[in-house]
This record gives C-alpha cells, sequence and structure tokens, in this order.
C-alpha cells in the first residue's frame, strides 16, 4: 500500500516535521511492508497559481517543471494521505495553499474514497480554523477524514512528550485500519458528498462544458459520472 506524507512547513525540522516523522515511524512498525514516500513542500520551488485555468480545460496544470503536478498524480494513484501544515494567521501556511491551489483537487476529486489524516499545529489560537480548511479541502474533493490531529504548543519546543507519543501511535494505528478498507468514508461523509458533487460541482461544471473539458473527461475516466 502506497501512502504520502506531505509536511505543508517550511521549517523541515519544526515540530510539524516532528510529528509526522513520529507518525511514519508508528505507520512502519504496524507494517513493514508499507510504502511511505514523505515530501517537504518546503524543499520545493514551487510556484503560485497563475489562474490560468488550463486543469479545467486539460486537467493538467500548466506549470509543470516544479513537481507540484507530478505529487498531484502521486497523490491520486496513492492509497491514503497524510496532510500537515502549522498555522500562519490563524490559517495553513503559504506553501499549503499553493498546494492547494495548483494540485486542482476538487474539481477532479482527487482524494475521491481516500483515507486522509490531517494533522495541525499553532502556538496562539487560529489552529482550529487551519484544521478546518484541511478538512474541508479532503471531503470537497471526494476523500475521507478518517484522523485529525491538532497540536498546541509553544514555538521551537519539542513537539512529542510521552502523551503526545501515544496518541499518534493511537492515531496511527487506526488511520492504517482505514486506508485498507475499500472506502473508508462515514456515513455522514457519504451523503455529504453527494450532496455537495451533485448539488454544487456537478451542475457548475456542465453548464459551463466548453470551460470543464478536461475535468468532464477525467470524470468520465474515472466513473464519477455514474458513481456519485
Amino acid at each position: 500500500m502506497k501512502i504520502i506524507i506531505i509536511n505543508g512547513s517550511p521549517r523541515l525540522k519544526g515540530a510539524t516535521g516532528q510529528i509526522l516523522r513520529k507518525i511514519k515511524n508508528s505507520l512502519v512498525e504496524i507494517d513493514s511492508s508499507l510504502d511511505i514516500e514523505y515530501i517537504d513542500l518546503g524543499k520545493m520551488n514551487i510556484q503560485l497559481c497563475n489562474g490560468c485555468l488550463t486543469c479545467y480545460k486539460t486537467g493538467h496544470c500548466s506549470i509543470k517543471d516544479d513537481g507540484l503536478e507530478d505529487l498531484s498524480k502521486k497523490m491520486e494513484s496513492s492509497d491514503g494521505i497524510i496532510f500537515s501544515s502549522p498555522t500562519y494567521v490563524t490559517n495553513v501556511s503559504g506553501h499549503f495553499k499553493v498546494l492547494m491551489d495548483r494540485c486542482h483537487f476538487v474539481f477532479e476529486r482527487l482524494l475521491y474514497n481516500k483515507a486522509c489524516f490531517s494533522v495541525v499545529t499553532y502556538e496562539n489560537y487560529g489552529g482550529g480554523k487551519a484544521e478546518k480548511v484541511i478538512n474541508e479541502l479532503i471531503r470537497n474533493s471526494g476523500g475521507s477524514v478518517s484522523c485529525q490531529y491538532l497540536l498546541k504548543l509553544n514555538h521551537n519546543n519539542k513537539a512529542i512528550n510521552n502523551k503526545e507519543e501515544i496518541e499518534i501511535s493511537k492515531l496511527s494505528k487506526k488511520f492504517l485500519l482505514k486506508v485498507k478498507k475499500d472506502n473508508p468514508l462515514s456515513i455522514y461523509e457519504r451523503i455529504t458528498r453527494k450532496i455537495s458533487f451533485n448539488i454544487g460541482i456537478k451542475p457548475h461544471v456542465l453548464r459551463n462544458k466548453n470551460r470543464y473539458e478536461g475535468i468532464i473527461d477525467r470524470w468520465t475516466k474515472n466513473g464519477h459520472y455514474i458513481n456519485k
């Protein structure tokens, strides 16, 4: 099974990265056969979305030399994804926001039926808002928020104590069980996905077919017209 871990912090060895490495180690301890790829967005020279709308027309981003298009494909072919971000100005980091803008998640339903794990750190306030942004991204893209971890800590402090290690190990086990399910979505997530797709996304796309040719082609290929 393939799991992608995405560190949305520009501080590679910061609290968010510490937590993710602990999650990775916990997953390997549970199942050493897992194929886990750890990706630091802070190591990538990612470019801002330029609003060209090429992804709507072709199903692919027009920017092809910074690695995000390849990452988009890896996420689509993975079995589970761990998304993480520190909280900056009561929201996700700039690195994570560019990931959201560039990987055309929602219309292409990139996370369809995938188990996802959201990890957010914060120091003062706003962590819940950043967590909500990631969770809405997952659900609006057809995925399941199978686990979530929100940790408040002082800036630059050691992120993980014994209590937190126990919680991370417990969540890692829960996440892996969800990854191995054919459909990890809860009943609530299945209902809300149908509503958001059939009432919000799909009618809008069909009203603007010429603009969304690439999206419609992707839906047809993946059976999303039938499997709503």
